[in-house]
Order: C-alpha cells, then structure tokens, then sequence
C-alpha cells in the first residue's frame, strides 16, 4: 500500500462529515454489513452514535471507507467492521493496515477480551486479507446470513487473535498536537452548539 493512506479517527464536525461520505454508499462487495441503504437522518444517528468509534481511511486525501467498533452487551466483546465507498480502493492490504490502526486504537482505550469480524463470503477482498492474515481465527460459518445479487450468501466468524495487535508507541509529539487541535475544535463546536441551542427565561 502506498504511503499516501490516511487513517484518521472521527472526533470532529469535519471528521463526521467524512464518515457520512463513507457510509453514504448504498451498495459494496467490501462493506462487512452488507448491502445498507440509510437515510440522511439515519447516517446521522449512526454518526453520532457515543457507542460507536470509527476511524475513517483515506486514499490520496480522498475518503475511501471507514473501520468501526462498538461494543456488545457482554463486557469486553467489540464488533469489527469495515464500510467502503469505493470499492475499487480496496486491497487486502489496505485492510490489513486499516484493521491494525483500529485495533490498536480499540486495544488502547479498552479492556477487550474478545473483538469478532463477519465476513460475507463474496467479500473477496476481505477474505484474501484473512488467508493471508494470521492475526484473525476461523471459528464458523453462519448460512443464508446475507442475502445479496439475488441470493443468500454464508458468513465467515472471525476471532482476533488480540495478542497479534500490540499496541502501537505514543504519536509522535506532531501527530499528538493536531489530534488535541481537533478534540479543541470539537469542544468549541458542541459548547457553540449547547449555547445556541438554550432558551433564556426572561
């Protein structure tokens, strides 16, 4: 993969804006949760979900997809998953790349005991990243969990082998300061948009 990929994770209003851009494809062989179509309102929701994380990819400074985290209701459970807009961008290897800056951001700020990845088994991209990946375990396969190109198509389960994703070193002081500036800016947004948003009583 060139080194001219990006991964940045979503913590400002123009941060989100790129992930709407990500998630606003409404059909990819690559996207882990199959065919979505979402209304405006709908991507919004998604975006602003507090349960979620995403870390937003970036190919020649144009947004190409997103991975994203969430947790389950077993403690120390995540969901992996993986959405692009263009599919064409995506290599094996930039999944791999893309997983290994998520997982480390996952790994860092949470106690995971267990991270699962579906994987369609038409999602050829995905599945030559896995044979070629020993950084996630087969464990089963689901049938008829999704249902695209006018048949129902079976799911790999994957299971991340947690200690083949070390957590990365501390950013760099360059890479620490611009991510400060965006939490600063996201800050300044939210206190701008409660302060507009309050009624004084007269």
């Amino acid at each position: 993969m060139k080194a001219d990929a990006e991964f940045i994770p979503v913590v400002s209003v123009t941060d989100e804006e790129m992930l709407d851009r990500a998630i606003s494809q409404p059909f990819s062989y690559v996207s882990t949760e199959g065919p979505v179509w979402r209304t405006s309102a709908e991507r919004r929701r998604f975006v602003q979900d507090e349960r979620l994380s995403h870390l937003v990819v970036r190919v020649s400074s144009r947004v190409v997809g997103a991975v994203t985290w969430s947790p389950g209701q077993t403690p120390g459970f995540f969901k992996l998953s993986v959405t692009s807009c263009d599919d064409a961008a995506w290599t094996p290897r930039l999944v791999e790349l893309s997983i290994r800056q998520a997982m480390s951001l996952l790994l860092r700020a949470s106690e995971a005991k267990r991270v699962e990845l579906l994987v369609a088994t038409y999602n050829e991209v995905l599945l030559d990243y896995l044979t070629t990946c020993t950084a996630f375990e087969v464990e089963g396969v689901l049938r008829d969990r999704f249902f695209i190109d006018g048949r129902y198509w079976p799911a790999v389960v994957c299971r991340a082998d947690l200690a083949a994703f070390p957590v990365e070193e501390r950013r760099c002081a360059t890479e620490r300061q611009e991510l400060l500036r965006r939490v600063r800016k996201k800050t300044l947004e939210d206190l701008t948009a409660a302060h507009d948003g309050t009624s004084w009583a007269v």
